[in-house]
């Protein structure tokens, strides 16, 4: 079965009335923080999106990213594979809507001027935010064993200086 392309933008309010679901995918190549963030990036990025509005007249929209990049490790500066998860649940913020009111399990997202919600960018910002603060292979699979890494050493001068304290010390009542 052939994935079909994610719109860019949606009109949250009346897709949620409509309880219109996409599953598809999303092109990367446009995904220009993404793509400064990684080393490479999928050709696309898997979505799925659900459309609803729940018991308390809520309008929202739930979705699922899932995408394979290429990030160096921290470790060894080598490329590595990592997978990229993201479930999501947001509520489009309206004059009804407001982000204050919201339950806590919606994010409130803003609308454009036409009152629609740019899709691509939910999905580039719920990966970036899946993304871990710092990269590394698992330590049996790196190439630096984390337990010899060695900083440098320091050059004999610097263990040969003066204190800068040490004129406090003469000046010390006594």
């Amino acid at each position: 079965m052939q994935k079909v392309r994610i719109p860019i933008s949606v009109d949250p309010i009346k897709s949620a009335q409509k309880r219109l679901t996409y599953d598809g995918l999303v092109p990367s190549g446009k995904m220009l923080r993404l793509g400064e963030a990684v080393v490479n990036t999928p050709q696309d990025i898997e979505v799925s999106l659900r459309f609803g509005v729940d018991e308390q007249k809520i309008s929202f929209f739930a979705g699922h990213a899932e995408a394979t990049v290429e990030v160096l490790c921290q470790r060894c500066n080598k490329p590595m594979q990592l997978q990229l998860v993201s479930d999501f649940q947001y509520a489009p913020l309206t004059k009804r809507q407001k982000e204050d009111e919201l339950p806590e399990a919606y994010e409130g997202v803003e609308l454009n001027e036409l009152g629609e919600v740019m899709l691509h960018n939910v999905v580039e910002d719920e990966l970036l935010l899946a993304l871990p603060i710092v990269t590394m292979h698992a330590p049996q699979e790196c190439e630096v064993d984390r337990d010899t890494m060695t900083y440098g050493e320091l050059p004999p001068e610097a263990e040969e200086k003066a204190n800068p304290f040490a004129v406090l010390q003469g000046l010390k009542r006594k």
